[in-house]
């Protein structure tokens, strides 16, 4: 009896610490196709992750998310995730009542939720909007009124003139003056909007907030477009402020190996991480290989410049193989037969392994986890030599260490 007893505690108290957060949402599509929502936490991957569907009834949906601790959501309409082009709204799974309003992918998602946390990054959008927006405004009508004219152009050129006049004129170094103001412009751009992330950053640093520690996660999800201007900001904002904060959260251990993995370039040591190999145990990757160079590839079946990179990569592999050059194939997938199809149909004959719903986390580790692949040239002293390098800088690299 008394096992009885302590068990349904048990049970009654994981449930009370599952429910510890409720999150009730009211959302309404003005876009007239959605039948589904998708919801997850911001950062999942539809294609390899978990999610809920949400039925659309009316342009209506209602949804209770519970959660043990404070995350960061995001809802998208099926259609127009499925369709490769989409806005998505975000929220914070707080106690809190939150209204959602979605349109067609080109409307801006409206937001308004009745949590502290929620008013809070409202609260930071609105100060540092009221500083920037109008100016990102105007920017913006300015690109757009010189692509029409250059769009304009291309009604008068075959699709082959086209082609040349872009490959000629499309560059930093054009002088064609169309190009000249359309980069001017972008540059502008690239530069307010740097302004605004350093604003923010500083912003939530003097208010800190449960905002705060996503906005500097979702910044370094980011890691192959970081900016140099902005990083250290967000780095000492995190040191100062937010490593203390929100104790145990597991966004912690998301920024930390981001962190480490901005190390990841050539000349620094390349990392070591758990994997499952093909007997299903862990086992850590440089247990793996044991070459003169070993190339970590880091790929998915549905990620088509991954395998356009792998395929490239075979006859490298087959003349370089005897000579010490070893490859890993590591696949993010949602489903193990996925990864074993697409090997069937690219006949990648080297060792790949599979990372099963991020289980361990290795996109994470590497830095990319925002990408759907990459992949890193190690020397045998575990020198980093190279990061997602093309075939022929492979071949580059190979020649000088390997051949005789």
């Amino acid at each position: 009896m008394k096992r009885l007893l302590l068990i349904s505690c048990i049970a009654l108290g994981t449930m009370c610490r599952a429910q510890k957060y409720t999150c009730h949402i009211e959302g309404i599509t003005t876009d007239a196709e959605p039948k589904v929502m998708y919801i997850a936490e911001k950062g999942a991957d539809f294609r390899i992750d978990d999610f809920v569907r949400i039925p659309v009834t009316d342009g209506n949906f209602f949804y209770d998310l519970k959660t043990d601790e404070l995350s960061c959501y995001y809802i998208v309409p099926e259609n127009q995730y499925q369709n490769g082009s989409f806005r998505y709204a975000e929220f914070i799974s707080e106690n809190q009542d939150v209204s959602i309003r979605i349109g067609t992918r080109k409307d801006t998602p409206i937001v308004k939720g009745t949590g502290k946390e929620t008013m809070m990054q409202e609260q930071c959008e609105k100060e540092i909007g009221t500083i920037y927006d109008s100016s990102i405004k105007g920017i913006t009508a300015k690109i757009d009124s010189i692509r029409k004219i250059i769009l304009g152009v291309k009604q008068n050129m075959t699709q082959e003139q086209w082609n040349v006049y872009v490959s000629e004129n499309d560059s930093e170094t054009s002088t064609n003056p169309l190009f000249v103001s359309y980069n001017k412009i972008l540059r502008e751009n690239d530069e307010i909007y740097e302004q605004k992330m350093i604003s923010r950053a500083k912003w939530l640093d003097e208010h800190p907030c449960f905002y705060g520690l996503i906005n500097i996660k979702e910044y370094f999800r980011y890691l192959p477009t970081l900016k140099a201007s902005v990083t250290p900001y967000y780095l000492n904002s995190y040191k100062k402020t937010y490593c203390n904060m929100f104790s145990g959260h597991k966004y912690h251990e998301s920024i930390k190996n981001i962190i480490k993995a901005i190390d990841l370039i050539p000349g620094n040591k390349y990392i070591d991480y758990d994997v499952c190999n093909k007997e299903g145990k862990q086992v850590k990757i440089s247990s793996l290989y044991s070459g003169k160079l070993i190339y970590i590839d880091l790929w998915a079946s549905w990620c088509g410049s991954c395998r356009r990179r792998a395929i490239a990569l075979k006859p490298l592999y087959e003349k370089y193989k005897d000579k010490g050059f070893q490859v890993i194939g590591i696949a993010r997938e949602q489903k193990a037969e996925n990864m074993k199809k697409a090997i069937d149909q690219d006949g990648y004959t080297w060792m790949n392994l599979l990372e099963l719903k991020d289980q361990n986390k290795i996109w994470l580790k590497n830095g990319l986890d925002n990408a759907g692949g990459g992949g890193f040239l190690i020397a045998a002293d575990g020198t980093i030599l190279a990061v997602t390098p093309s075939a022929e800088q492979v071949e580059s690299i190979l020649k000088e260490r390997l051949e005789d």
